[in-house]
């Protein structure tokens, strides 16, 4: 109902003060792998809807199994 809909407005103000894009896609620096939070990664384990930042940090490229600091933000 409409308590749901507040609540998830308020979480979308929060993320907006913080300048925080939580749908961001991410690039892979050493082979151009793009991870999309949309979609996640299933079969390393990351759901669908998983933000970057909620991405497990021992989580490596599935394509050439470089670290999560190799990635960069894309628009």
């Amino acid at each position: 109902g409409t308590c749901f809909a507040k609540g998830h407005a308020i979480l979308e103000t929060l993320f907006d003060l913080k300048g925080v894009d939580t749908m961001k896609k991410y690039e892979c620096t050493a082979c151009g792998y793009i991870y999309d939070p949309v979609k996640g990664h299933e079969e390393t384990g990351v759901a669908p809807g998983t933000a970057w930042e909620d991405v497990p940090a021992d989580w490596v490229c599935p394509l050439c199994g470089v670290d999560k600091d190799e990635f960069e933000p894309i628009d």
